[in-house]
């Protein structure tokens, strides 16, 4: 978890605030505030990774092994990636994870081949969004960001 970001907002005389903790790995550390302090967690959204109390083992036991944690771990991730260019990587991530179901590939395939190349954007994302971040991980690469959790 990169950094915790705070949002203060009033709705109707209500005022909330609003932490955004991370992706991922990083829905451990939300879930474990809720568990240990019901009382100052109103809700929490999680995008991509079930709840169950945090436990590495349990998604090797509960979840399937196409789920895209138990994928993107040990370079697959790398080899997945390599076959775009980075543009499409990030296209196909955020379609992906943009849609109603979790992504689970099969036996014999990757995860960014679940995505069908006539899908577009979500409407949410414009292309120059999607533009800015290829141009950052065009001069970065994939390494980094890979180093954690998924090896």
């Amino acid at each position: 978890m990169d950094q915790i970001q705070h949002k203060y907002v009033n709705i109707r005389g209500v005022n909330l605030h609003i932490a955004e903790a991370g992706t991922d790995f990083g829905s451990w550390p939300v879930y474990l505030l809720s568990l240990h302090h019901p009382t100052r967690v109103s809700g929490i959204v999680s995008l991509g990774v079930p709840f169950f109390i945090p436990n590495p083992q349990r998604y090797k036991e509960l979840l399937p092994e196409g789920f895209y944690i138990s994928r993107w771990k040990a370079g697959r991730a790398k080899a997945d990636f390599s076959r775009f260019d980075v543009r499409t990587v990030w296209r196909n991530i955020y379609i992906l994870f943009s849609r109603s179901e979790i992504p689970i590939a099969e036996k014999d395939k990757e995860i960014l081949d679940l995505v069908d190349p006539s899908t577009p954007l979500p409407p949410w994302l414009s292309d120059e969004d999607l533009a800015v971040y290829a141009t950052s991980y065009e001069k970065s690469g994939f390494d980094s960001p890979m180093q954690v959790p998924y090896r």
